[in-house]
């Protein structure tokens, strides 16, 4: 056979009748590479939902932090609505039940970790206390008097105690 029947032999084969419709490629199984890109891409998004989840949940949580002591607080609240019902009845009943209230408050400070510290007779602490008078004493600066007692809540200071401290005695002029 010469070139020209070779041409024409290609050309029969290729015509439009004997050429079969362009069949798809079968999608060959994914490679390994492509397997850990999309395990990547998942883990990638799951994270992302993670993070947005948690910021979520501490946006709340800082939101409502106060939400358990502010319900207990209203048993205390509902306790001094009763009494205050019987504020004209004897005075003895209402004496006990607001000595009752106060030491539910007082309970329910002790659960949540928060504490009053007296300091008269100790040495004054400017970190601690906050002096409102001075008086004449035998021990210069110690608290003799306390108009508000500190308070802590687990080992910080919330509150400093408003006190009255002793100063060294002027000597008399006698």
């Amino acid at each position: 056979m010469d070139w020209k029947g070779i041409f024409k032999k290609v050309e029969e084969d290729t015509s439009e009748s004997n050429v079969e419709e362009a069949k798809p490629v079968e999608e060959s199984k994914p490679s390994e590479a492509d397997e850990l890109k999309d395990k990547h891409l998942r883990l990638l998004a799951e994270f992302d939902n993670f993070k947005k989840r948690v910021a979520k949940e501490r946006s709340e949580l800082i939101k409502y932090q106060g939400e358990g002591i502010f319900r207990d607080l209203l048993d205390v609240v509902d306790n001094f609505e009763r009494a205050l019902k019987f504020k004209d009845s004897e005075p003895e009943k209402v004496l006990a039940g607001v000595e009752m209230i106060y030491k539910e408050l007082q309970d329910l400070l002790t659960r949540y970790e928060v504490k009053s510290q007296s300091y008269i007779g100790q040495d004054f602490d400017p970190n601690i206390h906050m002096a409102l008078s001075k008086v004449p004493g035998d021990e210069p600066d110690k608290v003799v008097d306390e108009h508000k007692k500190a308070y802590f809540y687990k080992d910080k200071l919330l509150r400093v105690a408003e006190v009255v401290v002793s100063v060294e005695k002027e000597p008399s002029s006698d």
